[in-house]
């Protein structure tokens, strides 16, 4: 009876904290090997846009709810990434399996001094062969992860999905930027879309809504990025 109070002491302490003990383990759908070592993720709380970073493919996060989830993969100077929404719903403790997608962004690896050699050009592959007009890759259960249109490894569209079949839909311009990006819902019906226009110092982001009336504007500012 003492050891029973005690765990119930310990749940409810859990949960008014709410604190959410996440494990992940990660399952490879190509046939090249990875690491366990070299697998790290970031969840992100999409209300708070607040961070918490994983040691040892374990992280503790502070509340449920929906969080976007950041997996990077590293071989020596290669940096393999992709990302999904992920939701927690009244749960202390999470074990759970990802399967990492044939899809995945290949870019060139921060050295120590946070910079790029330039010896990789960032592309998009499908295992280990460079995306190249339509590509689609699946959930375990047969639907829709991500799908896209691409030239030599460069998308010229494609779409993230989340597993209740809502996703967005990203459409970029010859300098692989997003200049438009847009939402939709599990029936395919558009929500909102964002648009972006580039200038030199700056860019404007206009919000609209489904029937395309601006909702909103804002100039951000442009940050050099160091070579």
């Amino acid at each position: 009876m003492k050891h029973l109070l005690i765990i119930l002491l310990y749940s409810n302490f859990l949960i008014s904290q709410n604190v959410i003990e996440v494990e992940y383990y990660f399952e490879n759908q190509c046939e090249s090997l990875i690491s366990k070592d070299s697998i790290s993720f970031e969840l992100q709380n999409l209300e708070t846009m607040e961070s918490y970073y994983s040691e040892n493919l374990k992280v503790k996060i502070p509340s449920s709810g929906k969080y976007e989830l950041f997996v990077t993969i590293n071989d020596s100077n290669i940096e393999r990434s992709f990302e999904e929404i992920v939701e927690f719903k009244n749960v202390l403790k999470v074990k759970d399996t990802i399967s990492i997608p044939r899809i995945q962004y290949v870019s060139e690896k921060l050295n120590d001094d946070f910079q790029y050699k330039n010896e990789i050009e960032p592309k998009y592959y499908n295992c280990q062969n460079v995306c190249d007009n339509y590509e689609v890759d699946y959930f375990k259960n047969g639907k829709i992860r991500f799908e896209g249109k691409f030239k030599n490894g460069k998308p010229i569209w494609n779409s993230e999905y989340q597993r209740d079949g809502s996703y967005i839909k990203y459409h970029y311009d010859k300098l692989d930027r997003w200049y438009k990006w847009e939402y939709y819902d599990q029936n395919g019906n558009l929500i909102k879309y964002l648009k972006n226009i580039y200038r030199k110092k700056n860019w404007i982001q206009k919000i609209y809504d489904s029937q395309g009336k601006l909702i909103s504007k804002e100039i951000k500012v442009n940050y050099q990025m160091k070579n």
